[in-house]
């Protein structure tokens, strides 16, 4: 069993030992136990992701969130996994969850905030993008965010605004710059 405690990858292995850790009420041994499964799932899903096998990938990821479904990276991989194979409403699903459990986390906001401007929700993603900026004001592609959607609102003066901030964060970045070019053109007109 001492092996089995301190060597073992095998999930079943360690979720058993973390369920009769919480059946003795030991809560201390049983999180262990149940994060240590957790990473071993997710470690998985990245290395399988990493190599290019999307499907074994996204099933170590699904297990990763079934052992602690208040992950926010696994959510998040997960989401960015069924993003890219096309399946952007489960994704935003993911997304949603990963900004639930960590609220605080900029680059989750700014992802949702991403997928929402993919599925025509512009309000949602004003609120996400937002939201990142209020975390860390220095969100990048949260200001380029804004600015995008501003611009396609026809908005000219507050998506400049964005880009001038998103160029004082970087001032060679070539999506604000752009943005910036296109939207002092409009307000010339």
């Amino acid at each position: 069993r001492r092996a089995l405690q301190r060597d073992s990858l095998s999930v079943t292995a360690l979720l058993g030992l973390a369920d009769v850790y919480r059946l003795q009420e030991r809560t201390g041994p049983a999180d262990r136990y149940r994060r240590r499964a957790f990473h071993v799932r997710y470690s998985r899903g990245l290395d399988w992701l990493a190599a290019g096998a999307s499907d074994s990938a996204r099933d170590n990821l699904e297990a990763a969130v079934r052992i602690m479904p208040r992950h926010p990276l696994a959510h998040l991989r997960l989401g960015e996994l069924k993003r890219a194979a096309g399946q952007t409403d489960s994704a935003i699903v993911h997304f949603e969850r990963a900004v639930e459990a960590n609220p605080r986390f900029s680059e989750s906001l700014i992802i949702l905030g991403q997928a929402y401007v993919a599925v025509d929700r512009p309000d949602d993603a004003e609120q996400a993008f937002a939201r990142a900026i209020e975390v860390n004001i220095n969100a990048l592609d949260a200001y380029l965010g804004l600015g995008r959607i501003k611009s396609d609102q026809g908005e000219w003066a507050i998506a400049l605004s964005q880009y001038e901030k998103a160029l004082l964060i970087d001032p060679r970045s070539e999506p604000a710059l752009h943005g910036l070019d296109r939207a002092r053109s409009h307000l010339r007109r």
